[in-house]
């Protein structure tokens, strides 16, 4: 019997996980295959595995035979599968090729009648790649995981949804504490942190950078192009995040700022078995507070963010996933002195919610962070450079991570 690649994917999602996704907590995929012969069960065994292609390699005689030796392509079988918390079940209910393949989840229960197994094989292959059921597959666990490359705290739309947040917050600062037309136009930074998503452990990495433009007729108003490209490895599995931004931060008092601003991003993982386009617009709104020797900038944001169709390998498909987020903190300067240096230590907090569209595992999260670097109001005309960290946390989830950035 041979079952490749998306063949795998799809039998390998569907069951309520049972004794597989207990056995495999720390893992992102596990199966549990039973070999039955005439007077019962002969043997069971399980396997645990990080990443999609893993299991794509067990799909086969020698695979399935080094979970349970004592299989063989004329016995009685069933997997029970869990695909990153989707559960599936996949079975040969007879000692013949048919192949019954069931996500209860989704309503799916189709059996696949070959000339033999792998003829039912190749044919469950054909109807996952050609019937777009890797894109249901994406939106069940937009729902039911935090570890969702789409939709997980470090996925492609938490990271549009901040990058658009934080494009508003850190160039309104910039403006109030004096910012002008020979001013550091460029920023680079880097960050690399630590996640759990429910008890699986991994690390995020991620390279954030910008340009503006700003008007020399109107303190204020500039144009932002804003991206970042990130890495987020969890349990073994790897996804990868870009995009790019434009903002437009147009001042309406000399307090109060509206930001609009378009997005694109992509993300692909073929770990996780999953890729997405995602467009996206955002308007937020910053209003500067002056406290004496503080500042503050009170931010409010509300963004629509949703997948589109993208193409990369064997993958190509949306996931139909979208969502309004809603996003408001506060950032707080204070001017501090450390042997003779002007400084300046920020704080922020800020609250995130998705809403208004596909239903979110992690619907909302909440985050803190503090950052030292120089003084913007004493030094904006030249470059400057912030370190901050940040703690983020949400429903079953959560990331600390350490950050520098450059303006130049």
């Amino acid at each position: 019997m041979k079952i490749s690649g998306l063949l795998a994917l799809s039998v390998m999602a569907a069951l309520p996980v049972a004794a597989s996704a207990a056995t495999c907590s720390n893992k992102n995929y596990g199966v549990e295959l039973f070999v039955y012969g005439s007077s019962g069960l002969i043997d069971q065994g399980t396997r645990c595995e990080d990443t999609a292609q893993s299991f794509f390699d067990l799909m086969n005689n020698a695979g399935l035979k080094s979970i349970v030796p004592a299989y063989n392509q004329n016995l009685v079988s069933s997997a029970q599968i869990s695909f990153n918390s989707l559960p599936i079940l996949v079975d040969f209910e007879t000692s013949g090729p048919d192949l019954r393949f069931r996500i209860a989840a989704l309503g799916i229960d189709m059996t696949f009648s070959g000339t033999d197994r792998d003829a039912s094989g190749d044919m469950l292959e054909d109807y996952v790649k050609k019937s777009g059921i890797l894109s249901k597959i994406l939106e069940y666990q937009a729902t039911h995981t935090p570890n969702s490359p789409i939709t997980g705290p470090d996925g492609m739309i938490p990271v549009a949804a901040a990058t658009d947040f934080d494009t508003a917050m850190s160039d309104s600062l910039n403006e109030y504490l004096g910012a002008g037309s020979e001013s550091p136009s460029s920023t680079l930074g880097a960050a690399y942190g630590k996640v759990d998503m429910d008890g699986k452990k991994g690390d995020i990495t991620r390279i954030p950078f910008s340009h503006v433009w700003r008007s020399k007729e109107k303190p204020g108003q500039l144009f932002t192009l804003s991206g970042s490209l990130a890495q987020v490895t969890v349990a073994g599995a790897a996804s990868y995040h870009g995009g790019l931004g434009i903002a437009f931060r147009s001042p309406m008092t000399t307090r109060w700022a509206l930001t609009p601003s378009l997005r694109y991003s992509v993300t692909g993982s073929a770990d996780l078995a999953s890729v997405a386009g995602m467009y996206a617009a955002a308007l937020a709104s910053t209003y500067h507070v002056p406290l004496g020797r503080f500042d503050m900038v009170i931010g409010n944001m509300a963004g629509y963010y949703k997948t589109t169709k993208f193409s990369v390998g064997d993958y190509s498909f949306n996931p139909d996933i979208k969502t309004w987020a809603l996003r408001n903190g506060v950032m707080l300067s204070q001017p501090v002195s450390i042997s003779g240096v002007p400084l300046s230590v920020e704080y922020s907090l800020v609250d995130t919610r998705y809403t208004g569209g596909t239903e979110f595992f992690v619907d909302n999260t909440q985050e803190i962070g503090v950052s030292l670097g120089t003084n913007r109001g004493g030094n904006i005309d030249k470059a400057f450079g912030r370190f901050g960290l940040r703690y983020l946390r949400g429903k079953d989830s959560s990331s600390i991570s350490l950050s520098g950035s450059y303006w130049f």
